[in-house]
């Protein structure tokens, strides 16, 4: 029998670099991992001038499709933008669970804008740990997207709030509360919106956006872990 297949979609204009400790965990537990890069994200910005949101849709569709043509056991995990392509996957294709982490629905809010205040000071003080400057310097450079790229952001986004309603699987949510990039509410609007019995919110205290690869990761991992076992 095949392995459980767990596909894990990076966020906007990052990389699987923002998932890597959780796919490493998983693969470490007997879980075959896919982590696609999505079409126009590399180092090269101007790769992403021309690439519209359907193609990162069927990116996904496409590794789905094949896994349950060969009747695997999806487990479809999504951070950021990629919760939000996971979110509309959930709802064309039979998988045996969905988790979200920092899913992006709510980005421009007196929440975020404080957080990100309160990031720039931290920067400028010098008085972050190693692994989150490598972070900040990550989301630094991720800023600096064509604004093409944004609306193709929006427009996941729109569709993914459209159908949080019909998803039915069980859903494991895990967001940072402090949160730079992404309100935590919208954790918490996919959380009661969901048509899932079985579902999980879960909040770290001390995590920003990237909740994989900060100081909480793994307090991620084992609930990750655990919720896919159950």
């Amino acid at each position: 029998m095949a392995q459980p297949l767990c596909v894990i979609i990076h966020g906007f204009a990052g990389s699987p670099w923002e998932i890597e400790p959780l796919a490493h965990a998983l693969k470490q537990a007997g879980y075959e991992v896919i982590t696609p890069l999505l079409p126009g994200h590399s180092m090269d910005r101007g790769k992403m001038e021309k690439i519209k949101a359907l193609e990162w849709l069927k990116m996904v569709e496409a590794i789905l499709k094949k896994a349950i043509d060969d009747k695997r056991t999806v487990h479809l995990i999504g951070f950021s933008m990629g919760g939000m392509i996971a979110s509309i996957m959930a709802c064309r294709y039979q998988i045996a669970t969905l988790v979200l982490l920092s899913p992006a629905v709510y980005v421009i809010t007196p929440h975020v804008v404080k957080m990100r205040l309160g990031m720039f000071f931290q920067v400028t003080l010098q008085h972050s740990k190693l692994a989150d400057k490598s972070i900040m310097n990550h989301q630094l450079f991720t800023q600096f997207v064509p604004i093409h790229n944004l609306f193709q952001f929006r427009k996941v986004v729109r569709q993914a709030k459209r159908i949080f309603q019909h998803i039915s699987v069980p859903v494991c949510i895990i967001h940072g509360k402090k949160d730079e990039t992404v309100d935590p509410k919208s954790s918490d609007l996919i959380y009661r919106t969901v048509s899932s019995h079985i579902k999980e919110l879960h909040y770290l205290p001390l995590s920003g956006h990237h909740i994989c690869q900060g100081r909480e990761r793994d307090q991620v991992i084992q609930m990750v872990l655990t919720f896919l076992e159950n």
